[in-house]
């Protein structure tokens, strides 16, 4: 849990607001339609959508490193934002 609290924090930085949650082994982030799993170790998130594969494209991080993973989740963030205003689903999970 302290590893999305820190999370949470470093997006609260670039103007983010999240919310956190914790239970059975696993902690969550959620901001907006986003949601940023962590098991103490990694962070993961779901970063797009194979259609060839037809499975989802899944971003990840080590916990150590927060700021980076803030970067990202703020990067897709604008991104699924973007898709959700051009009402235009992604392709696969480099926005393509």
């Amino acid at each position: 849990m302290r590893a999305v609290e820190r999370l949470r924090l470093a997006l609260a930085r670039r103007g983010i607001g999240a919310r956190t949650y914790g239970g059975y082994g696993l902690a969550l982030l959620t901001v907006d339609c986003l949601i940023v799993w962590c098991n103490g170790y990694r962070f993961w998130w779901c970063a797009g959508w194979d259609a060839r594969r037809g499975r989802p494209v899944m971003g990840s991080q080590d916990v150590g490193h927060t700021e980076r993973t803030a970067r990202r989740v703020e990067f897709h963030l604008a991104r699924l934002r973007q898709w959700q205003a051009d009402k235009t689903p992604p392709a696969n999970g480099n926005g393509s």
